[in-house]
């Protein structure tokens, strides 16, 4: 009686790992499908970013502008792409409050052909670090030094 206790016992604690098992290989692959979901959505928001540079500029697409960076900004740590280039999240953090800000908007607004050619650059590869490096570049200069006069 002991035996069959025991090895009903072993029975049951295997096929209690097994199921384990299963759902942790079933849990892995959903979050791989969530994962690509999620990259694949950033990448069609960057692609609202450059076409909201590639606009002329007025009113209306100005808060298209801002709106569709701070989407993008907020999404990117979310992404696989963030875990590659740990600068993607800071730099479109930094390009969104130096359009959000008065006094550097008109001076970012001036940098738009080579904000388009960045974004451009990072629609083909989100985890461009030469792209993050130019939009923190060119942030740092007309926001961040220019808070300084």
């Amino acid at each position: 009686m002991k035996k069959n206790l025991n090895s009903f016992i072993i029975i049951f604690l295997s096929l209690g790992l097994i199921v384990i098992g299963f759902k942790y290989i079933e849990s892995q692959s959903a979050r791989k499908e969530l994962q690509s979901t999620i990259d694949n959505s950033f990448r069609q928001q960057l692609g609202s970013v450059l076409g909201s540079f590639s606009m002329e500029v007025n009113d209306y697409t100005y808060r298209s502008m801002i709106s569709t960076v701070s989407n993008v900004s907020a999404m990117s740590e979310l992404t696989s792409y963030g875990r590659i280039n740990d600068n993607l999240d800071i730099s479109l953090n930094y390009l969104y409050i130096s359009l959000r800000e008065e006094k550097s908007k008109d001076l970012v607004l001036l940098r738009a052909d080579q904000l388009r050619e960045i974004f451009h650059l990072l629609v083909q590869d989100p985890s461009s670090q030469e792209a993050t490096d130019k939009i923190i570049e060119i942030t740092k200069e007309v926001f961040f030094e220019n808070t300084q006069e």
